[in-house]
C-alpha cells in the first residue's frame, strides 16, 4: 500500500498554526519565567515576588494545559479529515508523518484529560487540607473560597475521569478503523503507539 499526502483542509492547517504560535508563546514564558528567578536569585535585577509567583504557575499548571488542548484539536480535525477522505485514494494510505501526527494509537483528548485529573486531584488534595484549618480560625470568606475551589476540583476531576474512559473508548474505536483502512510497516506501527506525553492509554500513572 503505497503512502500518499493526503490533503488537509485550512481548518486543519490553521490549527497547526496556532500549535506552532502556542509553542512559541510557551518557550518565551519558560524563558522568562527562569530568567525572571535566576536574575532575582544572583542579584541582577530585583523582580517582585508576586510576578515571580504569577510566571511559575502559568508555565507549571496553564501553559502545558493550553498546548496539550491546542494539540487535541489539531490532532482531532486532522483524524476526522483523513478517515473522510480515506475513500477517495483507494489502496493508498497517509504519510508516515499524518499517520503520527493524527493518528497514534493515544487518542488525542486522553493527555488532556489525563492533566487535568492530576492538576484537579492535587487540587482537591490541598484545598481540601487547607479548608478545615480557614474554618477553624473563622476565616469566613477564606472558608468560602476554599470550598468552592474545593467543589470546582472535585467536579473537574469526576469530569476527567469520565472523559479518560470516553477517550480509550474512541481510541479504541479509531485503531480498529485505521487498520480496516490501512496496513503500515511494523516501524511506523511502534511510532504510533509512542503516547504523546510519554504514556499512553493503559500506562498513565494511577491506570
Amino acid at each position: 500500500m503505497d503512502a500518499v499526502e493526503f490533503p488537509l483542509s485550512a481548518r486543519v492547517r490553521g490549527a497547526r498554526r496556532r500549535l506552532v504560535a502556542t509553542s512559541a508563546a510557551g518557550a518565551v514564558l519558560v524563558g522568562t519565567a527562569v530568567a525572571s528567578v535566576v536574575a532575582d536569585a544572583s542579584g541582577w535585577v530585583s523582580v517582585p515576588r508576586a510576578i515571580q509567583a504569577g510566571l511559575v504557575l502559568v508555565t507549571l499548571l496553564v501553559l502545558p494545559v493550553a498546548w496539550v488542548g491546542v494539540h487535541a484539536v489539531w490532532a482531532l480535525r486532522g483524524r476526522a479529515e483523513l478517515f473522510i477522505a480515506a475513500g477517495e485514494h483507494p489502496r493508498r494510505r497517509p504519510t508516515d508523518r499524518q499517520l503520527v501526527n493524527h493518528l497514534r494509537n493515544e487518542h488525542p483528548l486522553t493527555p488532556l484529560w489525563w492533566m487535568v485529573s492530576i492538576l484537579s486531584g492535587l487540587g482537591t488534595l490541598c484545598l481540601g487540607f487547607a479548608l478545615p484549618f480557614a474554618l477553624a480560625d473563622g476565616a469566613v470568606v477564606a472558608g468560602a473560597l476554599l470550598g468552592t475551589g474545593l467543589a470546582v476540583s472535585l467536579a473537574a476531576l469526576a469530569l476527567a475521569v469520565s472523559g479518560i474512559r470516553r477517550a480509550a473508548r474512541q481510541g479504541s474505536e479509531d485503531r480498529k478503523r485505521r487498520a480496516e483502512l490501512w496496513s503500515v510497516p511494523t516501524a511506523v506501527e511502534r511510532r504510533l503507539m509512542i503516547p504523546l506525553l510519554g504514556a499512553g492509554d493503559g500506562a498513565h500513572l494511577g491506570a
